[in-house]
C-alpha cells in the first residue's frame, strides 16, 4: 500500500512541478504494462461553473480496489490530498462538485499490479 500512496503523491507532484494538463496522467505501475484502453479515468465535463457537477469515471482491468483523492487548488496554490472514498470492483463512477480547480488522484490496487493517475477539473466563477 505504501507504494501506491507515494505513486500517487509523486502523481500530484508531478503534475504541480509540470503543470500537465492531460485527461489522465499514468505515473507508475508493476508487473506488467497495462494496455490504453485496459486502463481509464476521465472527468465531464473538463470545466465546470461554479456550483456545478463533474463526473469522475474510471475503468481499470484487473484492479480490485479503487481509491479516489482530491486535491483542491488552494489561494496559495497548493495542493493537500482528501480521500474521497474507497470503491470495491475495476469500474465506477462518481459525482463531484469542486468549488475550485481541483486535481483528483485515483489509485488502485490489484492482483498483480497497481496504478495511479490524476486528472483536473477546472471551475469557472463568476467575475464580481
Amino acid at each position: 500500500m505504501r507504494s501506491v500512496i507515494w505513486c500517487c503523491f509523486f502523481g500530484v507532484l508531478l503534475l504541480q512541478i509540470t503543470g500537465a494538463s492531460q485527461d489522465a496522467v499514468r505515473v507508475a505501475q508493476k508487473s506488467e504494462v497495462q494496455k490504453p484502453e485496459d486502463f481509464l479515468f476521465e472527468v465531464q465535463p473538463r470545466e465546470i461553473a461554479a456550483g456545478g457537477i463533474a463526473v469522475l469515471r474510471w475503468s481499470i482491468k484487473g484492479a480490485t480496489e479503487i481509491t479516489i483523492e482530491e486535491a483542491p487548488e488552494s489561494s496559495a496554490g497548493n495542493r493537500e490530498l482528501h480521500k474521497l472514498g474507497t470503491f470495491q470492483g475495476s469500474s465506477g463512477t462518481l459525482e463531484v462538485k469542486p468549488k475550485e480547480n481541483t486535481t483528483y488522484v485515483i489509485s488502485c490496487v490489484g492482483s498483480t499490479s497497481y496504478a495511479c493517475a490524476s486528472l483536473t477539473v477546472r471551475v469557472r466563477v463568476k467575475p464580481r
